[in-house]
């Protein structure tokens, strides 16, 4: 016997699938509050609507919702590995080292969440993870209103991801990406119960005045949870992500460079006017755990108002540079290495003497900070540096590196390479000069992650300057050279006048290595680069120099105007407050002030998953309450799905009761009623040859039997799956037929 499901009416309705689209539109609108620029939408819109139009599709062919909802799960997949990881798909089809770059992208944004502050960069892997947030949102949703015959449960995925946007999300747009979301969710849910109640059937005149009452009660509704959204107590507590950031907190930049180095955009970081041309550094990092580096955690924390110490007048060269910052974010601000004196800046600044890093007080950089500092660029002769030890380091932490198989490796290898060399200095430019010659420069290779990342840099002898910088910093330790990744910028484009333009792609990082008495010395084992008056190096200066691609929507950040009375020189630069460590590796930081943005993702996925079968309850009910069958056969249905029976099509209800009686287990002694199935198989077919319903009496008794049978013989597993899975809860629920 065959009992048809019921079927939504919306199912096949192009306008309907348009509806609900637009919950995913507005839910990617609202990672304005995650992203810095508006360059997210389009990409997030996209997946979006083909999500839908995909799904669309799939129900007009009718294939079935397993696979409908898997096809669609990789096609979000593909269109998001095409947006962001292209250079790994093969013909546009990815492969394994597509799905090892989107891991390994996920996996450091997630390493970071607790240290960093929104607005945040798409190109990373924040950006991947909304592109699949979305689209998943989207795949569900359409799941919920046309498979399941769910309506208000259509807007649960898409509910769950905007909660979480705004649990992390900055304090901006609040109002207006509430209000656009909460219009879309009301109209969407309304137009589709609407349908399903037979509204349908109406003049065309009576559908518009519906339509139009629907958007009028759904605006003024959003307009009110809008207004007093943001009066609710604790509504301007700041953002979960950075909420236990301090002011001195940053983002490690070496896990920036690869988004920036892909960053073609003509979107300038910052401009430096400079009587010479230098790299402009940021920070060094000298932790090494064997696959990240990071800021030693003790290193910041003097940060004061003593700048560099002194410097070689006969070995180094000065440089005076006047940097204006327009769209490079953080705490770390750009400088010639060493700087020796501050002559002027629109806010306060503090200096790490031992990892060069200079520090902005307060917020991060805004657009039109500016700061005039003076730097020691040193550069001697070579011939001076072959007499030059590298025994008394600041710290035994620059020589620290793992033991284990794959350092080892590196450590002969280095040895291998620099054999014959009869300096410090030599082993160095020996080391500098295999890379720079055996090696190519390319961004289309995986980023170092794994037990072998730096194994397999090797081999592939191609890769970017992170992985160049990160390997010869190992390697040099190997051998005994005190050595440490710094990261920053080249020179940028000069204009002619001596003002330099810099962009994300002259991001880059190099190593250092410390010679005694003369400090750290760098060296420049990319290739393709190469620092200006470096003559010790051998090395031309070098950079990337290709034109930018213009941008065709970008939005500018908020202005910080600069306060002329917050000029500061040497003698006024304090500690009155003390920057935070970081580190690359999130797994050591911690915090007092409250929940790191990794622990609130985890709640957030275990309170939907404590709620998804509180939906599925909700999906039994709403097929149930529109259901029409006879209880009887509701009953009979569900002994069927209770016992494995699938098979039944040509079969009697009688016929069915004894196969049910001849597989059964004689039960007797438990008070098991085992002719259960005939008395309801009877009943059935007195109810669709007879038309006679049992009393309430005797159905109420067929009832308390049949539910203590099924509560005997019920498998573990069914009493899962039906929480789980819609589908399966109302096959037991006896509200899907059984053939």
């Amino acid at each position: 016997m065959t009992v048809e499901r019921p079927r939504a009416t919306t199912g096949s309705r192009p306008f309907s699938t348009a509806v609900l689209a637009t919950t995913s539109i507005a839910l990617a609108v609202s990672f304005s509050r995650v992203f810095e620029y508006w360059d997210y939408l389009t990409p997030l819109v996209g997946v979006a609507v083909l999500a839908h139009l995909i799904a669309f599709q799939m129900r007009q062919r009718r294939i079935p919702v397993s696979a409908s909802i898997l096809l669609q799960a990789v096609f979000v997949y593909v269109i998001n590995a095409w947006m962001h990881v292209h250079e790994t798909l093969w013909y546009g089809i990815p492969l394994g080292r597509t799905w090892a770059e989107i891991s390994t992208r996920i996996g450091d944004s997630a390493a970071l969440l607790g240290d960093v502050k929104p607005p945040l960069e798409f190109a990373t892997g924040f950006g991947l993870a909304a592109g699949l947030s979305v689209g998943m949102a989207a795949i569900l949703a359409d799941a919920f209103a046309f498979r399941a015959a769910g309506r208000g449960e259509a807007l649960v995925p898409s509910a769950v991801v905007f909660a979480v946007v705004s649990i992390v999300g900055e304090d901006r747009h609040r109002s207006l990406v509430t209000t656009v979301w909460l219009l879309t969710a009301i109209v969407a849910v309304t137009h589709l119960r609407r349908h399903d109640s037979g509204a349908v059937r109406t003049s065309v005149g009576q559908r518009t005045r519906a339509s139009v009452a629907i958007v009028a009660t759904a605006t003024v509704v959003a307009l009110l949870a809008a207004g007093v959204g943001p009066r609710i107590p604790g509504a301007d507590s700041e953002p979960l992500i950075g909420r236990d950031t301090d002011p001195g907190r940053m983002v490690e930049p070496l896990v920036d460079v690869r988004g920036r180095l892909g960053d073609r955009s003509d979107t300038v970081l910052f401009t430096v006017t400079a009587d010479r041309p230098s790299y402009w550094k940021l920070t060094s990092l000298a932790e090494f755990d064997g696959s990240t580096w990071g800021i030693a955690e003790d290193e910041l924390d003097t940060a004061g108002g003593r700048l560099g110490g002194g410097f070689d007048a006969g070995s180094s060269w000065m440089v005076t540079q006047t940097f204006t910052i327009e769209n490079l974010r953080g705490n770390m601000a750009p400088a010639a290495y060493e700087a020796s004196e501050l002559r002027a800046a629109s806010r306060s600044l503090y200096y790490a003497l031992e990892s060069g890093t200079l520090l902005v007080n307060g917020d991060e950089l805004g657009t039109s900070d500016s700061y005039t500092i003076v730097s020691a660029v040193s550069d001697p002769a070579a011939p001076l540096l072959d007499f030059v030890t590298s025994l008394t380091p600041p710290s035994t932490k620059y020589l620290e590196i793992p033991d284990n198989e794959e350092m080892n490796a590196l450590g002969d290898l280095a040895r291998d390479i620099v054999d014959g060399a009869d300096s410090g200095y030599r082993a160095a430019i020996v080391l500098q000069n295999y890379f720079r010659t055996t090696f190519e420069y390319s961004l289309d290779v995986p980023a170092l992650g794994g037990e072998r990342a730096h194994l397999d840099f090797i081999e592939r002898r191609a890769g970017y300057c992170e992985q160049f910088a990160s390997t010869f910093a190992a390697m040099a330790r190997a051998i005994g050279l005190p050595a440490r990744v710094a990261i920053g910028f080249t020179p940028g484009v000069d204009d002619g006048r001596g003002t330099f333009t810099v962009r994300s792609q002259h991001a880059h990082a190099w190593p250092e290595v410390w010679f005694d008495g003369l400090g750290w010395l760098m060296f420049e084992p990319t290739p393709g680069r190469g620092a200006p008056d470096r003559g010790y190096t051998g090395v031309e200066p070098q950079q990337d120099d290709s034109p930018p691609i213009p941008t065709e929507t970008t939005t500018a950040p908020t202005t910080t105007t600069p306060n002329p009375s917050s000029t500061i020189t040497p003698d006024t630069v304090s500690p009155t407050t003390t920057p935070g460590s970081t580190d690359v590796d999130a797994s050591s930081s911690s915090s007092d002030s409250g929940p790191s943005g990794s622990a609130m993702i985890l709640v957030a996925l275990v309170l939907m998953a404590l709620a998804w079968p509180v939906v599925v309850r909700r999906i039994v009910s709403r097929v149930a309450r529109r259901d029409t069958t006879p209880d009887v056969l509701v009953l009979w249905r569900r002994l069927l799905a209770e016992e494995g029976f699938t098979s039944g099509r040509d079969l009697t209800p009688a016929e069915i009761a004894r196969r049910l009686n001849a597989s059964a287990i004689d039960q007797s002694d438990d008070g098991v009623d085992t002719d259960i199935a005939g008395r309801l198989a009877r009943a059935v077919e007195e109810l669709l040859f007879a038309e006679r319903s049992p009393s309430p009496e005797d159905f109420d008794e067929l009832v308390e039997r049949v539910e203590h049978r099924m509560a005997s013989t019920r498998p573990r597993r069914h009493r899962i799956a039906r929480h789980l899975s819609p589908n399966v809860a109302l096959q037991f629920a006896g509200r899907r037929g059984t053939k």
